[in-house]
C-alpha cells in the first residue's frame, strides 16, 4: 500500500493462503520455469528476476526467442522461497510458472523414463502427474511423445514411491516439461503459485453471434482476472457500462450477455443486431472525448493507440467518479514494453492518488491480447468486501 491508494502489489505474495502442499515433502529446487506469449520472452524473464529479487533469491535467465518458455536458473539462494511468494495470476507477463527441479539431458532415447525416475527419486513425492510440452512444431512430434510417454512414466514413478497411487491435492503435482526428445524439466506445481489450467491457457469457445473475436479477451479477462465470488460480485444484471472504441462491438456484445446495459461509443459501425438490442444504446463520438451524463458501474475500451492516451482517460473515468469499475486495454510499443507497462502504472497510481481515490489494479497480458495487456482498475465497496490481509 502506498499513501491513501490501494494499488495490488507488482508481485502479490501467497503467504496469506492455507498450508501449503509443498510442506508435505523435501523438494530442492534449481530455478524458475514460466510460459508466456511468444516474442515476449525478455519482459517474462525481468519479471520473474524481479519477483527473485524481493526475496534476494538472484540468477539468470535462459531464452530461446519466440518459443514462450522462460528457464530462469537460480545462482544464489533458494528458488522455492521465491515460487512460494508467486501467484502466477498476478503476474504480468507469466501466464504458467513452475519451480524446477531438475534439467534432465536424455542421453539414449530409447530410454527416458529411467533418467527421470533416478533424477526424482531422492525428493518428496508427488499427487499427480502431467507431461507436457508448451513448443509447437508442424509434425507435433512433441505432443505425441508427451502422450507416449505418460503411462510408463507414471507407472515407473509410482514403483519408485515419487508419485502417489491416486491423485491428490496434498502433495504438489509434477509437471515434465519437453522441450525436445531429449531434454526434459522436471518441474512442481501448486495452485494459485501456478496455473491449474493447461498450459496456463484458458479455453474458451467463440460463440458465431459474437461480432468479433475481442469478445474473448473480455471474457477472459473476467474469467481469469477476478475469482468467482470477486467477479459475481462486480459484474451483476442491471448493472450500466460504457464501452469506449466498440466498434465492431465484441465487448459490448459480451457485457450484454452478462446482463449489463451498455452504451457503445464509436464512429464506426456497430454490429446490426447490437444496434437492435434494447439493452444497447449507440453513440458516434470519439472514445477519449465521451462523457457520461451520470455515473456507471463499468467502462471498457480497447482503443488502438499510445498506452499513455488510454491510461490517461481511464484515469479521468475513475478520478472523476464516472465509473466504478474500469477494463481495459494498454497498446505496447515493439520496444521497452516492460517500461512502458511500468511508467503507465506509476502514472495511474500517482492520479489516483492525487484524487484520494482507494484502488486495486491488476495487469496481465491475457492469451488472447497480442502486443497488449490488459489492466483492470477497481474501486468502491469491491475493497471493502475483498480486503486482502
Amino acid at each position: 500500500m502506498i499513501g491513501n491508494a490501494r494499488m495490488s502489489q507488482k508481485y502479490p505474495t501467497s503467504s496469506s493462503r492455507k498450508r501449503s502442499p509443498l510442506s508435505s515433502g523435501k523438494y530442492s529446487a534449481i530455478g524458475l520455469l514460466a510460459y508466456c506469449r511468444p516474442g515476449f520472452e525478455a519482459e517474462c524473464a525481468q519479471e520473474l528476476q524481479n519477483i527473485a529479487s524481493l526475496q534476494f533469491v538472484y540468477g539468470y535467465s535462459k531464452i530461446d526467442k519466440g518459443t514462450g518458455v522462460v528457464f530462469w536458473r537460480c545462482s544464489q539462494g533458494n528458488p522455492l522461497d521465491v515460487y512460494k511468494e508467486i501467484e502466477v495470476s498476478r503476474c504480468i507477463f507469466a501466464r504458467q510458472v513452475f519451480c524446477a527441479l531438475h534439467d534432465i539431458e536424455i542421453e539414449d532415447t530409447t530410454d527416458r523414463v529411467s533418467p527421470v525416475v533416478e533424477a526424482l527419486r531422492p525428493g518428496g513425492a508427488f499427487g499427480f502427474l502431467h507431461i507436457e510440452t508448451p513448443l509447437e512444431d508442424e509434425a507435433g512430434s512433441l505432443q505425441k511423445l508427451a502422450k507416449k510417454l505418460t503411462a510408463p512414466m507414471s507407472a515407473a514413478l509410482r514403483n519408485a514411491g515419487v508419485l502417489s497411487k491416486a491423485k491428490t491435492d496434498e502433495l504438489p503435482q509434477l509437471h515434465l516439461v519437453c522441450l525436445s526428445g531429449q531434454h526434459i524439466i522436471a518441474a512442481l506445481a501448486v495452485h494459485p503459485n501456478s496455473s491449474a489450467l493447461p498450459l496456463g491457457i484458458p479455453r474458451l469457445r467463440f460463440r458465431n453471434e459474437a461480432p468479433s473475436r475481442s469478445a474473448l479477451k473480455i471474457e477472459e479477462a473476467f474469467l481469469t482476472m477476478l475469482t468467482p465470488a470477486e467477479r459475481e460480485f462486480v459484474l451483476k444484471r442491471g448493472q450500466r457500462g460504457v464501452d469506449l472504441g466498440a466498434a465492431p462491438g465484441g465487448w459490448t456484445w459480451y457485457m450484454v450477455t452478462q446482463g449489463v446495459k451498455m452504451t457503445a461509443v464509436d464512429h464506426g459501425a456497430l454490429q446490426q443486431e447490437l444496434l437492435e438490442d434494447p439493452a444497447v444504446t449507440y453513440v458516434s463520438d470519439d472514445g477519449y472525448v465521451y462523457k457520461p451524463q451520470r455515473k456507471v458501474d463499468w467502462v471498457v475500451c480497447d482503443i488502438v493507440d499510445k498506452p499513455k492516451r488510454t491510461m490517461e482517460r481511464m484515469a479521468d473515468w475513475l478520478c472523476y467518479d464516472w465509473t466504478t469499475y474500469a477494463l481495459f486495454n494498454l497498446k505496447l510499443p515493439m520496444k521497452t514494453r516492460m517500461d512502458e507497462v511500468e511508467a503507465c502504472l506509476q502514472r495511474l497510481q500517482e492520479r489516483l492518488l492525487g484524487a484520494d481515490i482507494e484502488s486495486e489494479v491488476r495487469v496481465k497480458q491475457l492469451y488472447h491480447d497480442r502486443e497488449e495487456v490488459t489492466v483492470l482498475a477497481l474501486t468502491g465497496h469491491f475493497l471493502t468486501a475483498f480486503q486482502k490481509h
